[in-house]
């Protein structure tokens, strides 16, 4: 998994660039699934990461049942369904074939399209992000890390 800024410490390590396939999936490019430990037909859990920015955090469901995400997963009566908690998005869905299985009121919840570009990040030790890559353009270019930008163009496309 490249850094973003090699030998810059703190720097995002990116794994690829996922695009939202006319099906409604997305892909979990294979250093991801290695990483996070995440079978091809794993259930996770989407939940939005900043709120009014597009994109989400993916946890594998059994992981997060062991954190402090697990108060949500209770509540949330069925897979596939947008629950809102504290003004941020949540929804319980299935990897297939190690794609992420979408609906379109879970695009609408994360403030994303089809055709839309993530990138896709190491976040922490159990979640991994998703966000368009627009987003991380423009912040990285207001704190001057152009390598990063620049870098970000290598990444492998899924």
């Amino acid at each position: 998994m490249p850094s973003l800024m090699p030998g810059k410490a703190g720097t995002k390590e990116a794994y690829a660039i996922a695009v939202i396939g006319k099906d409604l999936r997305i892909a979990v490019p294979p250093g991801a699934m290695l990483h996070y430990r995440l079978q091809p037909d794993a259930a996770v859990l989407l939940m939005t990461t900043h709120r009014g920015e597009g994109g989400f955090a993916l946890l594998p469901q059994a992981r997060a049942a062991a954190t402090v995400f697990a108060k949500y997963i209770d509540r949330i009566a069925a897979p596939e369904v947008v629950h809102r908690f504290q003004d941020k998005a949540y929804a319980l869905t299935k990897l297939q074939g190690g794609r992420i299985c979408m609906t379109g009121a879970m695009l609408q919840a994360f403030h994303l399209g089809v055709g839309d570009r993530l990138l896709v990040v190491k976040s922490t030790t159990v979640a991994l992000s998703y966000t368009p890559v627009e987003i991380w353009r423009v912040k990285f270019a207001e704190r001057g890390l152009r390598e990063a930008v620049e870098n970000m163009a290598k990444l492998e496309v899924f």
